[in-house]
């Protein structure tokens, strides 16, 4: 599809990882003709005043300079804002993993993405990549919290590893695909020792329903879903996907059985036929209520469940991404 787009607004995150590494100062390219509105909101409230100020100027395109953490937080205020507002996004990666960039596409770093963007719009071609996906919304129980939205979710071993992967990983200086891969492989690592994230007890404790399936009550090794269509380093971490769902997830119980030669047919997506009966499940739902003991992950970022330990992920509403 090609339109042309002459209502850009731009939201920067100058302390995104890659930005602060940088200095990226898109404030030169956002003076164009064709941007309307640049902002670098530094809380919640001031995000969501700004959006609706977007709003009221008609904006088509927002700009987004930041990572994953920083479309999780613009997502999530959009929903506050104006229901009947459904702007696209284009991505200027600028964080540590940018997962989602790597699935929907994006501009270049820096000033010179938003000058690409520009270019597009002016050009009437920004509409021709055009990617829609839905949004993964985590709603807490007991209404602890506002509802958050992203697009990858963890909980188990997954959320604990991301967590020491900020202090660890973060400090010897791996960014993106490397962190992922030492996350994963600090996850495999410490398994197979028998010394697993969050060691053992209540904590590993979930129950898991998708759609209006059997509960499955147990301990978990991991819990992760998405509604991307493509995983950094090209991994392939879910199958079973025959059904219509837009959230795909794999549930694997804990401890991990057999997790040696289980590991590469779980990142290649491609399970062997003893796997299911041993615990490693994985599909398609529309939504997924879980109860947890402990913390989860949206986008890199660790939330409480709140005291009631249940959450639900759905998929409420849909965005389009553009690329130059």
């Amino acid at each position: 599809m090609v339109g042309f787009v002459s209502k850009i607004a731009v939201l920067s995150n100058p302390r995104s990882t890659r930005n602060l590494q940088s200095g990226a100062d898109l404030r030169s390219a956002a003076s164009s003709t064709y941007v309307l509105g640049y902002a670098e909101p530094d809380s919640p409230d001031t995000l969501r005043e700004t959006l609706r100020d977007f709003a009221r100027h008609g904006v088509d395109v927002i700009a987004i300079n930041g990572g994953d953490g920083t479309l999780r937080e613009v997502l999530s205020a959009l929903a506050f804002v104006d229901p009947d507002w459904l702007p696209a996004l284009a991505i200027i990666p600028g964080g540590k993993t940018n997962l989602i960039a790597n699935d929907v596409g994006s501009a270049s770093v820096g000033e010179r993405g938003l000058w690409e963007i520009v270019a597009a719009a002016r050009e009437g071609t920004l509409g021709q990549h055009r990617v829609r996906r839905p949004v993964l919304e985590i709603g807490r129980g007991d209404e602890f919290g506002k509802p958050i939205r992203g697009f990858f979710f963890g909980a188990g071993a997954f959320s604990r590893g991301t967590e020491l992967a900020q202090v660890e990983a973060h400090a010897m200086g791996m960014y993106h695909g490397l962190a992922v891969a030492w996350t994963i492989g600090s996850m495999f690592v410490r398994s197979v020792r028998g010394h697993p994230f969050g060691a053992s007890g209540d904590d590993g404790m979930m129950t898991l329903v998708a759609d209006d399936g059997i509960p499955q009550v147990g301990q978990r090794f991991v819990v992760v879903a998405t509604t991307l269509e493509r995983i950094i380093l090209k991994l392939g971490i879910f199958w079973d996907g025959q059904g219509g769902g837009a959230i795909r997830y794999t549930d694997i119980d804990g401890p991990p059985r057999r997790l040696v030669p289980a590991f590469l047919p779980v990142l290649r997506g491609r399970p062997k036929p003893w796997m299911k009966a041993a615990g490693y499940r994985s599909g398609r739902a529309d939504r997924i209520s879980l109860g947890l003991n402990s913390r989860f992950t949206l986008d890199g970022e660790l939330f409480e469940p709140g005291p009631s330990g249940e959450i639900r992920l759905s998929t409420p509403r849909s965005v389009d991404f553009v690329a130059p």
